[in-house]
């Protein structure tokens, strides 16, 4: 316990504050995703549309295309979450340094090795989840590509309900892997968020709430979300 000795309750509290934002928005959107009320539950819709369109194509490069694509989203993202993991372990072999800078500013609170320790270990954490949350995403997207592939070719087709049943399974697939994607992209953001936490515990948590009403009005309010929702099957 030496380690949490010279931390005020503030500093837990807000970072509690911040965590619970994070998290219950996380939950909040994916129960909004299942009542069909976001812009991930709108896209879930035109995922099926577009895996039913697909088993009707004899060429369907074009849409190996678009997973390939999608994929590659989450690759870029997830190789950058592992950079900037690097770049922290890199700060914290010089965090003597790094402290005294910090503290050199009158307009951030006065810190010390060991709350710059973990506050950067925080902000590994967020974005070693990102990594794991990306990685998946990447893994899904590819099994999508596969069962896509495995449907016959519209003339070979025998038995048109299995064929249907197929897609399906290919564009929940692509559900669970935007799903992930989603949740990797959250922690970017909150993970760029943490960063207010070297100011004070209640920039944190504002940066934490203003981030929860970014996301909340790019994916309920904006007119992405409404355009996407203007065509019901």
């Amino acid at each position: 316990m030496v380690m949490f000795e010279g931390f005020s309750v503030g500093y837990f509290a807000g970072l509690l504050i911040f965590v619970a934002a994070w998290i219950g928005y996380e939950w909040f959107s994916v129960r909004a995703a299942k009542t069909g009320s976001n812009t991930s539950a709108h896209m879930n819709q035109w995922r099926g549309r577009w895996m039913r369109t697909a088993i009707t194509r004899d060429n369907r490069i074009g849409d190996l295309q678009i997973i390939r694509a999608l994929t590659g989203n989450s690759a870029f993202l997830a190789s950058t979450a592992i950079f900037v993991t690097a770049g922290i372990a890199a700060v914290i072999g010089s965090a003597d340094r790094v402290v005294e800078i910090l503290n050199g500013y009158e307009f951030l609170t006065e810190t010390s090795r060991n709350r710059f320790g973990l506050k950067l270990a925080f902000i590994a954490f967020v974005f070693v989840n990102a990594f794991f949350r990306l990685a998946w995403s990447m893994r899904l997207h590819s099994n999508a590509a596969v069962v896509l592939g495995a449907i016959p070719q519209p003339d070979n087709i025998e038995d048109r309900e299995k064929a249907e049943a197929q897609a399906a399974v290919a564009g929940e697939l692509c559900n669970l892997a935007a799903k992930h994607y989603q949740a990797g992209t959250h922690s970017y953001y909150f993970g760029f968020a943490a960063c207010a936490w070297f100011a004070h515990p209640v920039a944190l948590v504002i940066a934490g709430l203003w981030v929860v009403a970014i996301l909340y009005r790019r994916e309920f309010l904006s007119r992405a979300n409404a355009a996407l929702a203007s065509i019901r099957d």
